[in-house]
């Protein structure tokens, strides 16, 4: 029988041995370097996943963020969150957040109180500039009271605004020739020839009622004499009056003004015209003889 050779019995197990060596090792690095892979892929992950931590809501922040929502989920006031949060000293002065919030409070109620001052100061200025105007309103409401009601009915002949000759007559039923203009036109009212600046007169007490500047007729005065009735100078300047002021019969309201381009030929005149309830008459009808 044969005797097993034991040098290669060695070498086949030197060579089992180094094998399974060499796959060991081959594993072993494998692992090493997928396991290490995979960790760093898994912290790559979480890494982009959480972000720079800037936007990680901790534990103490969950709480804070519940007590500062309302039950329907809206969020309460900025001011409520940072007086519970700012419970530390600051500044090492030993004041805390709570006190802190009560000077606060304290400072604001003081300003409120201060505010609250001067609102009834203003209160009461506005109170008293209120009665002041009402003084005033009741004032301006007893000069309307008294203001005069003009009561000329033409009942009387009245004084001429004017001493002069009629160089244009009244018309309203036929023309009459406008030498300016040269046409045939209707007039309703009359030219009294004047001289330049000679004063025109109120024909009775009235109130005037209007100024008017007009291209054809130059200015234009209205003096209501009655309910019924008003008179209009017109072709004068330097008016005395504004609209709203009372004359008597015989005050000065203003001077004969140089005529109009539309009158250049019928010379410096006073236009006067009358109405009686609104409708132009005659006034030669109503002025003294």
């Amino acid at each position: 029988m044969k005797k097993p050779n034991k040098l290669l019995n060695k070498k086949y197990l030197s060579s089992l041995v180094i094998a399974a060596f060499l796959i060991l090792s081959v594993l072993t690095a494998y692992n090493i370097r997928f396991g290490d892979s995979g960790r760093d892929a898994e912290q790559t992950e979480v890494e982009e996943t959480l972000g720079d931590g800037e936007g990680v809501i901790r534990s103490g922040d969950g709480r804070n963020g519940e007590e500062g929502m309302t039950p329907d989920g809206d969020e309460e006031s900025a001011g409520n969150g940072v007086g519970n949060d700012t419970a530390e000293d600051t500044d090492g002065g030993g004041v805390t957040g709570d006190a802190a919030d009560r000077d606060a409070v304290r400072d604001a109620g003081d300003i409120r109180e201060s505010a609250g001052g001067r609102g009834e100061d203003s209160a009461d200025a506005s109170g008293e500039t209120s009665d002041d105007s009402g003084k005033a309103s009741d004032t301006s409401g007893g000069e309307e009271r008294e203001e005069k009601n003009f009561s000329y009915d033409g009942s009387r002949k009245l004084p001429w605004p004017v001493m002069g000759n009629i160089i244009l007559p009244y018309s309203m039923d036929t023309t009459v020739y406008y030498t300016t203009l040269d046409q045939y036109a209707c007039n309703n009212g009359i030219l009294i020839g004047a001289k330049k600046g000679e004063e025109v007169q109120a024909v009775a007490d009235g109130r005037i009622v209007n100024i008017v500047e007009s291209d054809r007729y130059g200015t234009m005065l209205t003096l209501l004499i009655g309910d019924a009735c008003e008179v209009t100078y017109a072709q004068v300047e330097n008016v005395k009056y504004a609209i709203g002021d009372e004359v008597e019969e015989g005050d000065v309201l203003a001077t004969v003004a140089a005529p109009t381009r539309s009158f250049t030929l019928e010379g410096p005149h006073l236009f006067f015209k009358m109405t009686l309830k609104g409708e132009p008459v005659n006034p030669t009808e109503y002025l003294e003889a």
